[in-house]
């Protein structure tokens, strides 16, 4: 697994710009962190959590219950009990009364009973923004070096608008050529969630005639 200055070499190499003479390294974490956020979205982390339920309870935050960085929830169980783990499972329906506000819509509510929520979570890359683990595979870590040079070639592109440069054409080159390595990583990333839902469709659902 990479880390965020491995993955700014691979970049700077890609760009042809290894001395950092029109990117800064600041540009390339900027750009790193677009895509990555982007990458999150398209093929995010599966994460599970148990909550413990208060009596009578309905309203949990999320935040408090350690999912604070959810970027959204997909299915809540409960009452799940681990030791009696019945099918088919407890699903209940649920909503979200704000950004970290889990509503349970259920008749009523046991305290101490477990509330399973299962919840999709950003990507981190060990040494941005405070994190010290990188989750990418080989594949999404290209995919990222992918899409942070388009975006930074963007970037380049439109602050060469108004400059004086030895080719006139130059911020078009460089539009040009960022929106033609945006388009191959959006692409890439629309395959490879297409994938990762095949992946993980049940065989009931996939064997059904």
């Amino acid at each position: 697994m990479s880390s965020l200055s491995e993955i700014i070499d691979r970049i700077e190499a890609d760009l042809k710009d290894t001395a950092n003479v029109t990117w800064s390294a600041e540009d390339l974490t900027r750009a790193v962190r677009w895509a990555l956020h982007e990458l999150s979205w398209a093929t995010p982390r599966r994460a599970v959590r148990g909550v413990t339920a208060e009596e009578g309870v309905r309203e949990y935050s999320l935040s408090a219950g350690g999912i604070g960085d959810a970027l959204y929830v997909t299915e809540v169980w409960y009452p799940y009990r681990l030791s009696d783990a019945g099918y088919p499972p407890p699903v209940v329906p649920w909503r979200l009364l704000d950004d970290d506000t889990l509503y349970l819509d259920v008749p009523g509510v046991t305290g101490g009973e477990s509330i399973r929520i299962f919840y999709a979570q950003p990507h981190t890359l060990a040494g941005l923004d405070g994190a010290t683990a990188t989750t990418l595979t080989r594949e999404q870590e290209e995919l990222i070096c992918l899409g942070a040079a388009g975006y930074a070639a963007l970037q380049r592109a439109q602050e060469a608008i108004g400059q004086v440069n030895v080719i006139g054409q130059a911020p078009r080159l460089w539009r040009d050529w960022a929106e033609a390595r945006l388009g191959e990583f959006r692409s890439r990333l629309a395959q490879l969630s297409r994938r990762e839902m095949q992946w993980r469709t049940a065989w009931a659902e996939g064997w059904a005639s």
